[in-house]
């Protein structure tokens, strides 16, 4: 679906071949759900060559996505370039996209007033419920001194020997299993102890450190949506893993930069 106003625009897509080593690298599902939704409002950009073909300098993931539709045209703009300037303006058009930026705090509120109306072509594009939390939370906090996008990890502070001392007298071992534990009573911060009481604070204190959360939500409608993302996060095969915690963990790694 091509809008009206670019009709005058439209290409065979069997006439166009892709700009060879193109350094983008697209997430074509998510552009086919937009073409998919709302079609093309905006032209892609195209070279002219000798033998009637033409090489997308700048749409080479849209010309993909139209493709995955059954689209046998697209609407494209030509640019008279030799190749060099040509390479020059690819590289230009990927590089200005990446320099961008958007406000979180602006976006969720936007995304609020459609997702409803919107839902699967927004989670298509990646605003899934987990990664509307995770901006929300990030609107709340202050601007960073520096640049970065994504998963942010936690600084882990060396612990004074006092602090492991305490930690290590609350190591109690299951009779049962073996395994050794940590177990706080409510005149503590457990929360300080779910971040120092790892087996680097407490040495042997058992193979594998793991803390148990509880999740607590404010509302019905809260716990829906985490339940929604789960069900989702279980079902897509873009995340590995069998359990439940092996595909958070995917997801995570997918979210964060490298």
């Amino acid at each position: 679906m091509i809008h009206e106003s670019l009709t005058d625009l439209m290409v065979p897509i069997d006439t166009l071949v892709p700009l060879e080593n193109n350094p983008r690298r697209g997430n074509i599902a998510a552009i086919t759900a937009s073409y998919k939704e709302f079609g093309q409002i905006k032209p892609i950009v195209v070279r002219r060559n000798p033998d009637g073909t033409a090489t997308v300098l700048a749409g080479n993931h849209q010309l993909q996505a139209a493709k995955a539709l059954g689209w046998t045209h697209i609407a494209a703009v030509e640019m008279d370039a030799d190749n060099q300037r040509a390479i020059a303006f690819a590289l230009a058009d990927n590089r200005t996209t990446e320099l961008g930026h958007s406000d979180n705090a602006t976006v969720i509120e936007l995304l609020h007033d459609i997702i409803h109306d919107y839902g699967d072509v927004m989670g298509a594009l990646g605003w899934d419920e987990f990664e509307i939390a995770y901006y929300e939370e990030q609107a709340e906090r202050p601007a960073p001194k520096t640049g970065g996008q994504g998963f942010i990890a936690p600084i882990i502070n060396t612990l004074a020997d006092a602090a492991i001392e305490k930690i290590a007298s609350m190591v109690q071992e299951n009779e049962e299993t073996g395994e050794r534990q940590i177990v706080a009573d409510d005149k503590v911060d457990h929360r300080d102890i779910a971040v120092a009481g790892s087996t680097l604070a407490v040495p042997g204190s058992a193979p594998q450190a793991v803390v148990q959360y509880t999740l607590v939500f404010d509302s019905p409608e809260q716990q829906k949506r985490w339940y929604d993302f789960i069900r989702w996060l279980r079902s897509d095969p873009a995340y590995d893993g069998v359990t439940t915690s092996a595909k958070l963990m995917s997801f995570i790694d997918a979210h964060t930069p490298a």
